[in-house]
């Protein structure tokens, strides 16, 4: 489902990669990603793929700023935002980046509402209006006042959505779309998330769902912290 060709694009990458490689260092020094390479353009559904322990978690941290990387260089938007300080960081998280996490990570005792303007509780101005406005995109316009455990899976997946848009990000990052949910709800989500992109939003999903595949511009495979492409990811 590849829409947007960006091989001889000269715009910048949403974020970019460049010849990373992220070490942890203990009793022995483990490479979790090594020498990788990876743009990511807005507007485009980037999947990543592979077996557990090949590096994805950790490519999703440095794509999302979590976690900075032993050697090589991350790029927002075409600037180095590698060695930025800790407030800067949060900053540049808060204003770009958009965050689904595979347990949703709701607060039980809030509304819909109130889970989705959460990352603007230490911002100036009203996202409430912004919040029934994505709760409604999402197909939850009638459960704007429901708590966590009065929702489905799907539908709190689908407040997790509306949650990470609700600061107009440039990039929305997603550990596992689909991971919770039946085939049904996860063509929902999935189409969902092609809407996204359609507004100009860079998508990047870590899965083990082929589902996720089959919606995503594009297709790359970890194996031991190195870097592939191509649709045969769950083959290894």
């Amino acid at each position: 489902m590849n829409n947007t060709d960006h091989t001889t694009a000269t715009v910048e990458p949403a974020i970019r990669l460049e010849s990373v490689t992220k070490q942890y260092v203990g009793a022995e020094t483990v490479t979790a990603l090594a020498d990788v390479d990876l743009p990511v353009y807005g507007g485009e559904f980037l999947a990543i793929v592979g077996p557990s322990g090949s590096g994805k978690s950790t490519m999703l941290n440095l794509l999302g700023l979590l976690d900075g990387p032993t050697e090589g260089v991350v790029r927002l938007g075409g600037r180095d935002v590698t060695d930025l300080s800790e407030t800067e960081l949060t900053d540049a998280r808060r204003e770009y980046i958009g965050f689904v996490f595979q347990d949703f990570h709701l607060l039980p005792t809030l509304t819909a509402v109130e889970n989705v303007t959460l990352p603007t509780a230490f911002t100036d101005g009203q996202y409430a209006d912004r919040a029934v406005d994505l709760l409604g995109r999402v197909g939850l316009g009638d459960r704007l006042d429901h708590t966590p455990d009065e929702l489905s899976g799907g539908q709190k997946q689908r407040v997790a959505i509306a949650r990470a848009l609700i600061n107009r990000p440039e990039i929305l990052l997603a550990d596992e779309p689909t991971g919770n949910l039946d085939r049904e709800t996860g063509v929902t989500i999935l189409e969902e998330v092609r809407r996204i992109c359609e507004r100009g939003v860079a998508v990047v999903a870590v899965t083990h769902d082929e589902l996720v595949t089959e919606y995503a511009d594009r297709t790359v495979r970890l194996v031991d912290g190195r870097l592939g492409e191509g649709d045969d990811g769950f083959a290894t």
